[in-house]
């Protein structure tokens, strides 16, 4: 059995745990106890305080992707836990930000942590163990949303947009089957379900569940994805035998109109949700 908790997500279940724009998921094995990404700040410690999650106890950690709203918390991590082994893309540390008015704007994770001893930097698909793999090398743009237009990278001194080659996804296998966390899914979630297609040979038959955002709405313009691209998307996932448990920057609108059409197979994922896979 995989236990699957929310610690940081944008709504909260409960009035007694705190939520913040942000995500961080603690996932429970039989060999591993894991923090799949951090969130921006030390909420995720309060959170799990109160969750009777133990982060001293953590083992693993892995970041999805170079964004603050993931990985901010990184040093205050590091600062309780001295063991746990970190797993993230080398480029997640370069420079990424956003534009407002056409000025750029921090969002990337703290440089000055790239030297840590508990970091390991990961490739396109790196095995941990028999329980844990990472997968990243996404090159599909179907049904690719348009707020990443407003994403950016500096590569060799200048400011491109951002193409999210530092975006990784985990994959926990328990026997037969697996579950999928994504982060924010820029690359995007049906490219990413392609991708691990491609990754386990054409077969997407021990996939049960996925968790993560689906990047279909832009905290800075408030704008959301067009609703023919989001039921594009609700299309596509209808037809696979998998529960997704969605959240963070799929955002209210898009939650909606998804579960509109995918009913019992979506759910969201609030701070303090614990699922079972």
């Amino acid at each position: 059995m995989i236990k699957i908790i929310s610690l940081v997500e944008n709504t909260s279940s409960s009035p007694e745990l705190k939520s913040k724009h942000g995500l961080s998921i603690y996932v429970e094995t039989l060999k591993h106890k894991i923090l799949f990404d951090l969130g921006p700040n030390a909420l995720f410690l309060e959170n799990a305080q109160k969750l009777g999650v133990d982060i001293k106890m953590v083992d693993t950690v892995i970041i999805s992707h170079g964004h603050t709203d993931h990985g901010g918390a990184l040093a205050k991590f590091m600062d309780i836990n001295k063991t746990a082994k970190i797993y993230i893309k080398e480029s997640a540390f370069d420079e990424h930000c956003t534009k407002v008015a056409g000025i750029p704007f921090n969002v990337g994770i703290d440089n000055a942590l790239r030297d840590r001893q508990q970091i390991t930097f990961t490739s396109d698909n790196y095995v941990i163990d028999d329980e844990l793999m990472l997968f990243s090398n996404v090159k599909g743009r179907k049904l690719f949303s348009k707020a990443n237009n407003k994403l950016f990278a500096k590569k060799n001194g200048k400011i491109v947009l951002d193409e999210f080659e530092h975006e990784q996804y985990l994959i926990v296998t328990n026997g037969n089957k697996q579950v999928m966390i994504t982060g924010c899914s820029h690359n995007g979630i049906v490219n990413i379900i392609e991708r691990y297609v491609e990754i386990y040979n054409g077969s997407i038959d021990k996939l049960v569940c996925v968790f993560g955002g689906f990047h279909l709405f832009n905290p800075i313009t408030r704008n959301y994805e067009s609703d023919e691209l989001i039921s594009g998307i609700a299309e596509y996932l209808g037809e696979l035998n998998v529960k997704f448990y969605t959240c963070h920057c799929t955002g209210k609108k898009a939650y909606k109109i998804l579960k509109d059409r995918m009913a019992e197979q979506l759910d969201y994922f609030s701070v303090g949700t614990m699922i079972e896979c």
